[in-house]
């Protein structure tokens, strides 16, 4: 009699025989991608899955299995038992109750994704566009280091404000009110401390 080779199950071995449980044995698929998926999920690597190898029924899903004949005979539905079950197409063995838990949780068949329409574009309100373009530029006042005001600086929308602040940190500028620093690549701005009020 064959020996499951699933690590743990003692299907065909002489001790685990009974008169009331039948076992039934399954050869792995012939085809390599089908046998490297059994491989992959019969948790065992001490030996390598080969055709010549079998699997007991205890290790497949209900649904895997094959156990009836199912015939129509004029129009009245013929169910007789087999004798020797099989597996459908897809089956793989998932169930390994000998084994950790983990192991033999069986994995949810995915439903087919659902078909979906495109995204359409976001409608962009038009007044505020035509807003937006006509919004004065940014001014900012810069002075020397001393807190005077020297100058202003004014940016349009397509000009670069880091650009702007880096230049200004690199020459000793600063904002009305700030102070900017250019460390490595990054221009650092902090507001002036507010003095606090008399007691």
């Amino acid at each position: 009699m064959p020996r499951c080779f699933v690590t743990g199950c003692k299907s065909g071995y002489d001790s685990a025989k009974s008169a009331a449980e039948k076992r039934h044995f399954f050869k792995p698929p012939n085809e390599t991608s089908r046998l490297q998926e059994w491989q992959h999920a019969i948790p065992r690597s001490d030996r390598e899955l080969t055709s010549s190898c079998v699997v007991c029924d205890l290790h497949f899903q209900e649904a895997d299995l094959v156990k009836n004949f199912v015939h129509n005979i004029r129009g009245d539905v013929v169910v007789i038992p087999r004798d020797k079950w099989s597996l459908k197409d897809d089956a793989v063995p998932r169930l390994f109750p000998n084994c950790l838990k983990y192991l033999s949780k069986p994995l949810r068949k995915r439903k087919a994704p659902a078909v979906r329409s495109p995204l359409q574009p976001k409608r962009r309100n038009v007044q505020d566009d035509a807003e937006q373009e006509n919004t004065a530029p940014n001014t900012f006042d810069y002075g020397e280091r001393d807190g005077s005001v020297s100058g202003s600086v004014t940016l349009d929308s397509t000009q670069s404000l880091f650009e702007e602040l880096s230049t200004m940190a690199q020459e000793g500028r600063r904002l009305q009110g700030w102070s900017t620093e250019l460390v490595d690549s990054v221009v650092q701005g902090r507001p002036p401390r507010r003095e606090s009020p008399p007691a």
